[in-house]
């Protein structure tokens, strides 16, 4: 397929977990093309609104996806590192016929159109206009201490984190996690979420745009012990009584109020007979039961086993 299609003569730099609407609108521009000109090259498809990648992400089949890599004079490898709705889970289907083709809904049909940082995008040459596509509706840019949602609204881009240098630390230990230990890794800072969402821990978290920034830093803490409990756990070495001290402490040491939503982690986490497989993946943390799929574009409250016992009239922070 690649054979047939020419790279164009400008590349754009990635920016790193971009959507692929945005990264084709920034490719476009960048040849001085419209976008519809340029799909027109990585295969048939329909849009359902007027292009605009706020609001809407593009999707690819296999064969378009090899398209468009030509076209960006990019390996597949490349793109599907720099772009996460090119992932396997997120193509489209090939068809009988395995002609490439792409789809641009009416919204995303996993995760949220989330602002890339600015500082970051112009790094990059690629302007204020870039959008992610994120699991959750924020993100934090560490190196230039900024937080960025899903929100259109141009008045206010971001919030400056300078005063917040905790909040950036947490989110680095959050990253570390995550980057340590694999999908498990996402999955107990999502329970360290629903742990502290718990009626017993806080039973109104409230639903204003800084909850995660509030929040962050005590979930790491819990995101710690839930690591702790689960390594042991995965190994086959942790008893029930072992679990309940280890819980116990945990609770004594971050707030009694936390100890019922440990209580509720632990009846999803009970201690295995024997020890889960090892992932291929040297420090990941092995899958099992109650995570044991845990997709890339999975919110918190999506992965987390502990029920948001938020009260019922109050939105849950991440829906």
């Amino acid at each position: 397929m690649r054979e047939h299609v020419r790279a164009l003569p400008l590349r754009v730099r990635f920016l790193a977990g971009e959507s692929t609407g945005s990264y084709v609108t920034r490719l476009a521009a960048r040849n001085g093309l419209t976008v519809d000109r340029l799909l027109d090259s990585v295969g048939e498809g329909l849009s359902a609104a007027e292009v605009d990648p706020r609001y809407t992400e593009l999707y690819v089949n296999r064969a378009a996806r090899e398209r468009l890599a030509a076209l960006a004079g990019r390996l597949v490898e490349e793109l599907v590192r720099a772009l996460p709705s090119l992932d396997e889970e997120h193509l489209l289907p090939d068809g009988k016929s395995g002609q490439p083709s792409w789809r641009w809904p009416w919204e995303p049909s996993g995760g949220y159109l989330v602002r890339g940082c600015a500082l970051c995008a112009a790094a990059r040459d690629a302007g204020d206009s870039a959008w992610l596509i994120s699991p959750d509706t924020w993100h934090i840019c560490i190196q230039h201490g900024r937080f960025m949602d899903n929100s259109r609204d141009d008045r206010e881009l971001f919030i400056d984190l300078s005063r917040g240098p905790h909040v950036l630390e947490a989110e680095r230990r959050r990253a570390d996690l995550v980057r340590t230990l694999g999908p498990a890794g996402r999955a107990l800072v999502a329970d360290a979420f629903g742990v502290l969402a718990h009626i017993g821990s806080a039973p109104r978290l409230g639903t204003s745009r800084t909850t995660p920034l509030e929040l962050l830093p005590s979930v790491v803490r819990i995101a710690s012990v839930l690591v702790s409990a689960e390594r042991r756990r995965l190994s086959g070495r942790l008893s029930r009584r072992e679990f309940e001290q280890l819980l116990g402490q945990a609770a004594s040491e971050l707030g009694y109020r936390i100890g019922w939503g440990l209580q509720a982690w632990s009846t999803q986490h009970p201690p295995l007979g024997s020890p889960a497989p090892r992932p291929q993946r040297g420090t990941h943390l092995p899958l099992a039961a109650p995570h044991q799929q845990v997709g890339g574009m999975q919110s918190v409250d999506e992965l987390t086993c502990v029920p948001w016992k938020v009260l019922a009239d109050v939105e849950r922070p991440y829906g």
